[in-house]
């Protein structure tokens, strides 16, 4: 009797016990810009947001099935969580009939061979609803399975990683933009980078026109225009109010658009009057781990290396600039993977400078949200809201980006508001917004040298400063400080140093050389 007591007890724990399928450890879960879920067994596809993360232990599953608030009858494939916002779901197979889930749980199923594939998403919170609704659809709808599931894995990041160190930003635009898509993501993360790549050759036909049509999806509130139209203080008083309340802090954080390289300038038109009230540091997001100690060593200048987008040419004349006058630079990201990236940021900028000298004076340049000063609703902390609350620092922030789309109802170069008018969170996350209408790739201080594309096609322009330039071959490495795009027998009139050697080279848009000359003081007839 004992004996048929215990067999009946495994029996009822094997029959509870949550069911994993057999096909879970080979699973293969490969990130490129998204997270491609591969399972050759099955010939199975699918593809996820970056920032969902996947169990791949069998006990942590196991905890995670028998935890969950729903039960699970079929086997789990695949399964993986989002805290931002907080989500998860499951991917079961089995041959049974459809499984019945509570009303709150979103359910997405296919029959393919017998096989009954479920998509399960439970939100963990309230917020997070329509956020999962709509990514875990997407997921859905990127399924293959059969023969012609995707194999390879490819996808418009392959190109920017394949030409990372290259500066011949027309032809890797031209790669990019002939490479095919297949969902609303993949048409996503192409727009971005052809908006990135267009944007660092200055201003150009490609740039304008892939702007417009990620401006088209922008609807003004009326509300914000009218408190914008009656408050804003426009031209030379931007700067000098920044620079007012800058004097009455020891750091100021500035935001950027990545796809919007005029907002670089606004920090380069800082730098002096910065440097002459006592900001010392210069702290870049963009700056590519150990760049900042390359950089600051006697000589030294922004290179391919520096840097993703600190090869554009605002960035890179940002740092020649902030070079000459004496700044240290700061490398700032979080590299850490085990770590928090707000957390990590925030923690770099504080040890790389207060924590060595308490009477630092520093200066950011961060993307978008890394300066809110608040937390979201759901908590997250940003860095600069990390940085206040650990440090006792409170910043001076001026955002470039939450109100940059309405810049175009202004007709100055600079426009500054302070957040003290709006009602809005997220804005009053923020000391100060700056509408920006700078013209993108101005050098100023510079001569003139007219030159004409003869060639038969578009090309890419690039100058190189003399001093820059140490071998025949050595503008494969270097940071142009002017780029653009010359349509076949264009002239333009090139922005040429007077006083020093400048390298001229035009590419088409496949990065075959058409051109190159060296300008010197002597031939610079156009002076």
């Amino acid at each position: 009797m004992k004996k048929l007591a215990l067999i009946s007890i495994i029996l009822l724990f094997c029959g509870c016990s949550p069911k994993i399928s057999k096909h879970f450890e080979q699973n293969n879960y490969i990130r490129n810009f998204s997270i491609h879920i591969v399972n050759d067994s099955l010939q199975l596809y699918f593809k996820s947001p970056a920032d969902i993360t996947y169990t791949t232990d069998k006990k942590e599953l196991k905890k995670v099935i028998r935890n969950a608030n729903f039960k699970i009858k079929d086997s789990v494939l695949v399964y993986g969580k989002t805290d931002e916002p907080p989500y998860e779901y499951f991917v079961t197979i089995s041959k049974n009939s459809k499984q019945n889930f509570p009303k709150n749980i979103v359910v997405l199923d296919t029959l393919i061979n017998n096989h009954i594939i479920q998509f399960i998403g439970n939100s963990l919170t309230e917020n997070s609803n329509k956020t999962l609704d709509i990514d875990l659809r997407n997921i859905f709808k990127s399924l293959e399975v059969g023969k012609s599931y995707r194999k390879e894995i490819s996808t418009v990041m392959d190109i920017v990683k394949k030409h990372q160190n290259s500066n011949k930003y027309f032809a890797i635009l031209n790669e990019i933009s002939e490479f095919p898509t297949y969902d609303k993501q993949e048409e996503w993360a192409k727009l971005q980078m052809e908006l990135t790549f267009s944007s660092f050759l200055g201003n150009n036909k490609f740039y304008k026109k892939y702007l417009k049509e990620l401006e088209s999806r922008f609807k003004p509130n009326d509300t914000i225009s009218k408190i914008i139209k009656e408050n804003l203080v426009s031209n030379s008083k931007v700067i000098d109010t920044i620079i007012k309340e800058a004097k009455k802090n020891k750091i100021v954080m500035i935001n950027e658009n990545h796809f919007y390289p005029n907002h670089r300038i606004l920090i380069s038109d800082l730098l002096i009057k910065l440097k002459e009230i006592g900001y010392s540091y210069l702290a870049l997001e963009a700056l590519d781990t150990k760049q900042d100690s390359l950089l600051n060593l006697e000589n030294s200048y922004p290179t391919l290396k520096t840097g993703f987008y600190t090869s554009e040419q605002n960035y890179s004349n940002l740092i020649r600039k902030a070079k000459k006058l004496g700044y240290e630079f700061i490398a700032y990201e979080n590299t850490d993977n085990n770590k928090n990236r707000e957390l990590g940021q925030a923690e770099n900028l504080y040890n790389k400078t207060f924590k060595l000298n308490s009477n630092s004076k520093v200066l950011v340049l961060a993307g978008i949200d890394h300066i809110l000063e608040k937390p979201t609703k759901r908590g997250k902390e940003w860095m600069a809201t990390i940085f206040k609350e650990k440090y006792n620092i409170d910043p001076l922030t001026i955002s470039q980006t939450h109100l940059n789309s309405y810049r175009k109802e202004i007709n100055t170069d600079y426009g500054i508001i302070s957040s003290k008018f709006f009602n809005n969170d997220k804005l009053k996350s923020i000391d100060y917004f700056v509408l920006n209408n700078k013209v993108n790739n101005v050098t100023n201080n510079l001569s003139t040298f007219s030159y004409q594309n003869k060639a038969e096609s578009d090309v890419q322009i690039v100058l190189f400063y003399g001093n820059e330039i140490l071998n025949k071959y050595d503008y494969h490495k270097k940071s142009p400080y002017f780029s653009t795009i010359l349509e076949s027998g264009e002239k333009y009139n090139l922005p040429i140093n007077k006083n020093g050697e400048v390298y001229l080279y035009t590419f088409d848009k496949n990065g075959k050389r058409i051109d190159k000359q060296i300008i010197t003081p002597a031939n610079n007839v156009y002076n």
